[in-house]
């Protein structure tokens, strides 16, 4: 079940046509590329001799976001005088690769840079085309949350919240009432709660995106499997792949995944079948709740989440940052635009409109806005008990190479997943093969 944060009945008219965001359906945001055009009322009624700023993101194509990011630009914009925004970028599954591009090429053409987690980590280590945030932190006063450890380096802050997702596992209150269980907390409670939620072809246990095509929307899920037996997948350029925590996580998914997923079925079905309520669960990211409220209200009130269901309960916690590029020519503009985006009502505001729960920063000591939207959202409480990793953190140096590193596991995971194909443990064996290989070219 995945994400939106608006409820956009036109929506409901697109989803046939609908592709999941880089996020995805289960990573967490739904997008529907080229349909969604840019909006134009960020810009209108502005002087034409204001500097203008270009906000590199994916935002602006995300039918659930794009709202709440447009009301804080036209609030930007209202608030001064001197600059005015515009968007610039790509849908979010072409998005992180053309950022790169630019980067390699010796510049990239914005002023703000939004990242995706992996995205964000190469423009601090690899690039070095961002400037310190510190600044705007002390002047606001505000107590960062710990997933931006990763947006630190030699003791400078380059990176600040716009949006973070996390892992966790989101329920159909309604079919697990109808089918007599509770959200599991092991994992053999989850393969069993599955098994018994599966009414094929009318109803699913689990959603679970499993083909190649799904790309790096399969990968942000699947990513999470080495955590329910404490495993990584690398260490520094060591790939741990077929280390016996990987390879047990992975045959976690499998057995999830021969229990009670819709197999075989592309990411947009999906989608419409948890919007008609037919998927009693998924493990996926906050806005997982957002997308399915957009496609179809009626099930909002249905969705809870619970923490994940193994003993650590730690989950994949992808933190998208906005950063300062150090090669604008309007550094201090850039700067100007992510304090006012960090201000506390002004964060409070998008929170509310785009339903994010997980604030930056002590956002509910700043505002009482922020403290009673909290109040009335019940479905928040298993992402508030996750114990949240970042991705740098299992990826090691691979975290440079994250998609290369993905379609790796994929390819040879998928080989596992056919009739009479090879074992989870030879798929894992095969892919370290693949990742050593890779690890002598980073």
């Amino acid at each position: 079940m995945p994400q939106d944060r608006r409820n956009d009945r036109r929506t409901s008219a697109l989803i046939s046509k609908a592709t999941v965001s880089r996020r995805g359906f289960m990573a967490g945001a739904a997008a529907l590329g080229a349909a969604a055009a840019v909006p134009t009322t960020a810009r209108r009624g502005f002087a034409q001799d204001r500097v203008t700023l270009k906000v590199m993101s994916w935002e602006q194509f995300q039918p659930g976001e794009k709202d709440g990011w447009n009301a804080l630009f036209d609030k930007f914009n209202q608030s001064q005088s001197k600059y005015k925004l515009e968007w610039t970028g790509w849908p979010v599954a072409q998005y992180a690769a053309n950022v790169v591009i630019q980067a390699q090429a010796g510049g990239i053409d914005a002023d703000v840079l939004m990242g995706l987690p992996d995205l964000a980590a190469q423009m601090i280590r690899k690039f070095k085309v961002v400037e310190p945030l510190d600044p705007i932190v002390a002047d606001l006063g505000i107590t960062l949350s710990g997933g931006h450890e990763f947006l630190k380096q030699d003791g400078k802050l380059y990176g600040l919240s716009a949006i973070d997702v996390n892992f966790a596992l989101v329920y159909n209150k309604k079919l697990f009432g109808d089918a007599g269980l509770k959200p599991p907390t092991t994992a053999d409670e989850w393969v069993d709660a599955t098994g018994k939620l599966t009414k094929r072809p009318d109803q699913f246990g689990i959603a679970l995106l499993n083909t190649i095509a799904d790309g790096g929307e399969w990968w942000f899920q699947l990513q999470n499997f080495c955590l329910p037996f404490d495993g990584k997948w690398a260490e520094g350029k060591t790939p741990l792949a077929n280390s016996p925590e990987t390879v047990k996580g992975m045959e976690l998914w499998k057995q999830l995944y021969d229990a009670g997923a819709p197999q075989g079925t592309a990411m947009g079905a999906i989608m419409k079948l948890a919007a008609d309520g037919r998927i009693a669960q998924a493990f996926g990211v906050n806005p997982t709740v957002v997308v399915l409220r957009a496609t179809n209200p009626e099930i909002y009130p249905n969705l809870l989440s619970a923490a994940p269901p193994w003993a650590s309960k730690r989950s994949l916690d992808r933190i998208h940052p906005l950063m300062a590029l150090s090669t604008s020519k309007n550094v201090d503009g850039a700067m100007e635009f992510i304090k006012f985006a960090m201000t506390p009502e002004v964060m409070a505001d998008l929170m509310e409109t785009n339903l994010y729960v997980i604030p930056p920063y002590d956002l509910a000591a700043k505002s009482d806005k922020f403290k009673n939207f909290l109040a009335d959202k019940p479905w928040v409480t298993g992402y508030n008990e996750a114990k949240q990793v970042s991705p740098i953190d299992v990826m090691g140096d691979f975290a440079f190479v994250d998609d290369q590193f993905g379609r790796i596991i994929m390819q040879n995971f998928q080989s596992a997943l056919q009739p009479g194909g090879r074992s989870v443990k030879e798929a894992m064996d095969a892919a370290q093969r693949q990742l050593e290989a890779l690890a002598a070219r980073i």
